[in-house]
């Protein structure tokens, strides 16, 4: 059987269409990479360090989902990271509790964050970078000023 023009064409704009998906996918990554989430740990009170490769001697202390692709873990209760992931987890702006795949070092590009999903399964949401974090400084009040 021969294929016929029309059928040739849809095929070829199925195929630009998923092209230009991931580009707008990709495109929209960079976007919430690089404003909103900014804003949004400095709206929390936060500065974002220089990205490590790894957390060691680890806990977790306690957790709070930034959006779907950031998550701010402390190890303790001085010491918060921001987990940047791969892709959304849309299962982590909901979620009651989460977990991490590692049991001793917390590795970028190798570990995930574990989004149970009951009744069965759940999410494993891969790492991409880790940033520590630091309060920051209090705004000087005008009785010191005085």
């Amino acid at each position: 059987m021969k294929p016929t023009p029309l059928l040739v064409l849809t095929l070829f704009c199925f195929a630009l269409a998923g092209c230009t998906s991931m580009e707008q996918a990709a495109a929209q990554r960079d976007k919430i990479e690089s404003e909103p989430l900014p804003q949004a740990i400095a709206d929390m009170g936060y500065e974002v360090g220089a990205p490590v490769k790894q957390v060691v001697d680890w806990n977790l202390y306690n957790w709070q989902a930034v959006n779907q692709h950031a998550v701010i873990i402390w190890v303790d209760a001085f010491h918060p990271y921001l987990f940047t992931l791969r892709q959304a987890c849309p299962a982590l702006e909901f979620a009651q509790n989460i977990g991490v795949s590692s049991t001793g070092s917390i590795v970028s590009d190798l570990d995930s964050v574990l989004v149970p999903n009951p009744p069965g399964g759940g999410e494993n949401c891969w790492i991409d970078k880790i940033y520590p974090l630091q309060k920051k400084p209090a705004p000087a009040s005008s009785a010191a000023a005085q």
